[in-house]
């Protein structure tokens, strides 16, 4: 065994050393450590795995050539298996570096704590905190990648402890209780209530291996308590490593989406003191696109902590927006050129003070994405009025087009908030009217061609954005108001 430990330890060394070589940190400024991207192949850190693993086993089964033989065809195959399920059911990971790597170190991690409570002689098997690694896993990477890592560790564990089904089956039940906690995990206090329910499962699946003579019942009191101890371990685990983990990997866990809503979050409170129109905007769009992102089984609180921030970009020159304006508008003594790029700059703007605040990927491509390439149509007629010839390129923001459900959402509700704002006391039918218009002003400009909402999606969110902004504004029933009329039918909204 001794003559196989050298070899293999300077195996992974070179890995490591290629691995080192190949990334591609790409560093901006001054950036902290766990601010900058090393870009690691995935293949690479998937191999790396397979080694550890495999490692791992040959000190379990011993050097005999035949098993050896049988024991890399299993992980070939396994890890085959591994990948086709990937490629085709994880796409969006495989795309993740970040994601990739932090699979990686929790497998990793997973088969180095098995091994090193293996090797202490007074420590039980039932001590693993293996639905630790997978809640995390779950919190962090979804409830896929959590499901697939709760299968593959429970089944390494029973590997490793000398093949034995009643550790499969112990782990198994507590990591795929954990894969179901985690998605109802939202503050950090449910983490112990978690802990709780899964020191419960733990001590009724040990009486049942118990009753099924898997294990002595004079040791039914000794595994009960090791019971109780892994889930101690699993709450103290969890809560120290989660928030590093979110940072240094990019993550964003419910918690962290929660705790990026509250109103004492240093944008949030700039945006009360130095813009209170576009505060206000943002909470009501905030109310709009969460209720819409339920209602099409989207990230609801991504959604609404992304409305909270899309529009901090007019931070930078409020008094150039609308809903900030009391008196003089500036855009009056300004040709409509300019006007339209103070406009579009507001989101280069937020994506830059969302970066120096140093808030999650997910939040920046929503700031990003939240106008599309969309049409500033007031100046641009203004500028029609002007010049015959005027660029329409010049007066469409710079994208990109929204590529996900919740960015969107958020570009819908963004607008039908925007084009409702410019009615006094609107009633329900013009609500609706101007509701429909706008979404279907952006279906016909090609600006949810990148998202993955359907046709049924789209009709859904109609219906809840109607019902909320009908909720809001406690309209009246009459159909016959002028005064209800948006500026441009709800084009004019900047």
């Amino acid at each position: 065994m001794n003559l196989l430990r050298k070899p293999i330890r300077k195996l992974l060394l070179r890995i490591f050393i290629w691995t080192e070589k190949k990334s591609k940190p790409i560093v901006t400024g001054n950036l902290h450590l766990w601010h900058r991207e090393i870009h690691i192949h995935p293949y690479i850190i998937i191999s790396v795995n397979a080694i550890l693993i495999f490692a791992a086993l040959i000190f379990e089964i011993g050097p005999v050539p035949t098993k050896l033989a049988g024991l890399l065809i299993f992980v070939f195959i396994s890890f085959s298996l591994f990948i086709i399920y990937l490629k085709k059911h994880l796409t969006d990971l495989i795309k993740d570096n970040d994601a990739m790597m932090l699979l990686g170190i929790l497998t990793s991690l997973s088969v180095l704590l098995i091994e090193t409570i293996k090797s202490i002689s007074t420590l039980s098997p039932f001590v693993v905190p293996l639905a630790g690694i997978i809640m995390l896993a779950t919190l962090l990477l979804g409830y896929k990648t959590g499901l697939i890592l709760a299968i593959s560790m429970s089944f390494l564990c029973g590997l490793l402890y000398n093949f034995k089904l009643e550790f499969l089956f112990y782990h198994l039940t507590a990591c795929l209780v954990a894969v179901n906690l985690a998605g109802k995990i939202y503050h950090r206090q449910d983490i112990t209530i978690a802990g709780g329910k899964i020191i419960l499962i733990n001590i009724l699946t040990i009486i049942t291996i118990s009753f099924l003579g898997k294990v002595p019942n004079t040791e039914l009191h000794y595994n009960i308590l090791w019971a109780g101890v892994n889930g101690i371990i699993l709450i103290v685990f969890v809560l120290g490593l989660l928030s590093p983990l979110e940072m240094f990997f990019s993550r964003i866990t419910n918690i962290k989406l929660i705790e990026l809503t509250d109103f004492n979050q240093p944008l949030i409170k700039r945006l009360m003191m130095e813009a209170p129109g576009t505060y206000h905007h943002s909470i009501m769009v905030a109310t709009l696109a969460s209720r819409a992102a339920e209602a099409v089984e989207a990230n609801a609180l991504l959604a609404r902590a992304g409305a909270f921030y899309h529009d901090i970009g007019k931070l930078v020159k409020p008094e150039y927006f609308i809903e900030n304006q009391s008196q003089d508008n500036p855009h009056d003594n300004i040709n409509p050129s300019m006007s339209g790029l103070v406009v579009t700059a507001h989101v280069k703007e937020g994506v830059n003070l969302a970066h120096k605040s140093n808030l999650d990927k997910p939040i920046i491509d929503m700031i990003e994405q939240h106008h599309g390439t969309s049409l500033i149509h007031m100046f641009y007629k203004k500028a029609l009025e002007n010049v015959d010839n005027a660029e329409e390129a010049r007066f469409r923001y710079p994208g990109p087009k929204p590529k996900t459900k919740e960015s969107a959402i958020l570009m819908l509700a963004d607008s039908c908030e925007a084009a409702l704002r410019m009615s006094e006391k609107p009633s329900a039918s013009r609500i609706k009217e101007t509701v429909e218009k706008v979404i279907n002003n952006k279906f016909i400009d090609g600006q949810l061609n990148n998202s993955p909402l359907s046709l049924s999606d789209m009709h859904i969110i109609a219906e809840s954005i109607i019902s909320t902004l009908t909720g809001m504004h406690h309209t009246r029933t009459d159909h016959d108001s002028k005064s209800d009329q948006p500026k441009e039918n709800g084009k004019s909204i900047y």
